[in-house]
């Protein structure tokens, strides 16, 4: 082979590879010029698509369900405690009688019989303004409560637990500002101001002679007896209605009288309990309201003169329980039966 062929042989061959090796970095930077594009191009790409797969997402996710305020427990409230108060206030005023002076049930009724008939529903208004708005305030502010604190809707989940107990504790300290209702009824209930109060506006108006605190004699025992008492009955009234429900008397009855029966006994059993273990208190409080324009005594101050003055006998100071215990009986039984069946009423308009 001459020397000539040969580089031409060596001169095609290395004009192949260059070929080839231009043919190769030409792929390349097309590639490499390409994935930059792409890389470039891809957040804007990215950037259109995610608020559509947002939309869809939202789109087929559910709606919370945010609790909404309808105040239709203040209603219901204010019902249960008009017709509980319109059956009741004659056996509540034979118990006011026995609390203040310390008679038995035979001279309470005895006295009441003198006064007459006419005298009979005296007092009737306070405690009637007093008991529908405190009763659509209990009810009313524990709902409102429950919903600002975000606990638990009760029923399904347990009324049964802190948060719930706190609902009812502020219920209660707000419901103790009718306190001026309460002053009032006192006075026109007790027998040495028959002549000097006429009314309930009279009332007012003569209070106001004597300063503004004056309407509020006794506020402290109140707010005591008030939270307290809401919190025992708002945390265990659920519960107990559940129980009453799943006993295999009443699952055979229809499902209003399962729940007419649950709230009645429930109201009953807790009402009676309730207001017996703060009977005390109320007697306390009675003595402090059924005075004019005397000095301020403390809640303990008070104390302490009444259990003088009932002989220290832990007996005397309870007179009258056994009459209250069965009022409250039926008096609970009706106010949170009531509530229930007029909260029921009501729920088609939430």
């Amino acid at each position: 082979m001459s020397m000539l062929s040969l580089f031409l042989i060596i001169g095609q061959l290395f004009a192949r590879n260059l070929d080839c090796c231009s043919n190769k970095v030409y792929r390349d930077t097309y590639f490499r010029l390409n994935r930059e594009r792409k890389k470039a191009s891809f957040p804007s790409l990215e950037f259109r698509a995610k608020p559509k797969l947002e939309s869809s997402r939202e789109s087929l996710a559910p709606a919370p369900q945010i609790p909404t305020r309808n105040h239709l427990d203040f209603i219901a409230g204010w019902g249960a405690g008009c017709i509980e108060t319109c059956i009741l206030y004659p056996s509540n005023k034979i118990i006011f009688r026995q609390q203040l002076h310390g008679f038995h049930v035979k001279d309470a009724i005895q006295q009441i019989k003198l006064e007459g008939v006419g005298k009979l529903y005296r007092g009737l208004l306070p405690p009637l303004i007093m008991r529908t708005t405190s009763r659509a305030l209990m009810y009313g502010l524990y709902d409102e409560f429950q919903i600002s604190l975000k606990c638990p809707h009760a029923p399904p989940n347990s009324s049964f637990s802190i948060c719930h107990a706190q609902a009812a504790f502020l219920s209660g300290v707000c419901e103790a500002m009718l306190c001026p209702l309460e002053r009032v009824q006192v006075l026109l209930q007790t027998t040495k101001f028959h002549d000097k109060f006429k009314n309930t506006l009279h009332a007012f108006s003569r209070l106001k002679e004597y300063g503004y605190r004056e309407y509020y004699r006794g506020f402290s025992v109140i707010l005591v007896r008030n939270s307290l008492s809401n919190t025992l009955f708002f945390t265990l009234r659920d519960p107990l209605k559940q129980r009453i429900m799943d006993l295999p008397q009443a699952s055979r009855l229809p499902c209003s009288l399962q729940h007419w029966i649950g709230d009645f006994i429930a109201g009953s059993l807790l009402g009676a309990t309730i207001s017996t273990a703060f009977f005390p208190l109320g007697v306390v409080k009675n003595h402090m309201q059924a005075k004019v324009g005397v000095n301020y005594d403390s809640g303990l101050r008070v104390f302490r003169d009444v259990w003088q003055l009932r002989n220290r006998s832990l007996r005397n100071l309870y007179l009258g329980v056994h009459l209250n215990f069965t009022r409250s009986l039926v008096a609970w039984g009706i106010i949170n039966s009531m509530y229930g069946i007029l909260r029921r009423a009501l729920a088609p308009f939430e």
